[in-house]
């Protein structure tokens, strides 16, 4: 089984992040211009490209599994953002994110490239929404341990989830889809072949 997870926070796609902003490196040119939304299409190309011509199809279960939010309120990770004193889920209507964006990118890559064979056995497990009301499931303070102590207001961990919790959810979506795979693969190998005619 191979399982991508592709996330958008931070510099997970950069090759170094500063004052002056995100740079992403394609083979051995930097691209000093690319945008985020760029450079994430691009690697969802490079890896539908990759299991394209590269995986075996009839031996590997590939799934996507889209990001999880972030929850910083009042800033980001390093300009006083938080997610402390969150205990409820909201249960308001939110917002359009970045996640819609996101999402669309990916459905598009997937869609240009759904005439590929290999494109119509994946499985895709969108937890982007459900992960939108969890505000209330990070780490945020209390992160570094008991030995450490709760980590400063200014230094939250909003990105990341406390377990048990939102992934236990991940999880058993995953579980549920694995059952549903193997119990459709174990009814067409046992369908009786049809004589010739």
């Amino acid at each position: 089984m191979l399982l991508f997870m592709f996330s958008v926070h931070g510099a997970v796609f950069s090759l170094r992040t500063d004052s002056m902003g995100c740079y992403f490196q394609e083979g051995e040119e930097v691209k000093m211009n690319m945008s985020v939304e760029s450079a994430y299409r691009r690697s969802l190309e490079t890896v539908m490209d990759w299991i394209s011509s590269q995986v075996n199809m009839s031996k590997t279960y590939v799934l996507f599994r889209t990001y999880s939010t972030v929850h910083f309120r009042g800033g980001d990770w390093n300009s006083g953002g938080g997610c402390h004193l969150e205990t409820l889920p909201d249960f308001g209507s939110l917002p359009v994110s970045d996640s819609d964006n996101h999402f669309k990118i990916l459905y598009d890559v997937l869609t240009e490239r759904s005439n590929k064979p290999q494109v119509m056995k994946l499985d895709l497990l969108k937890v982007t929404n459900m992960t939108l009301w969890r505000k209330d499931g990070h780490a945020s303070v209390y992160y570094l341990g008991p030995e450490t102590g709760p980590a400063s207001l200014s230094r939250q961990d909003c990105s990341h989830w406390c377990l048990p919790g939102v992934p236990d959810s991940w999880n058993e979506l995953l579980y549920a889809l694995l059952l549903k795979r193997e119990s459709f693969g174990r009814r067409n190998s046992t369908k009786p072949s049809q004589p010739p005619s």
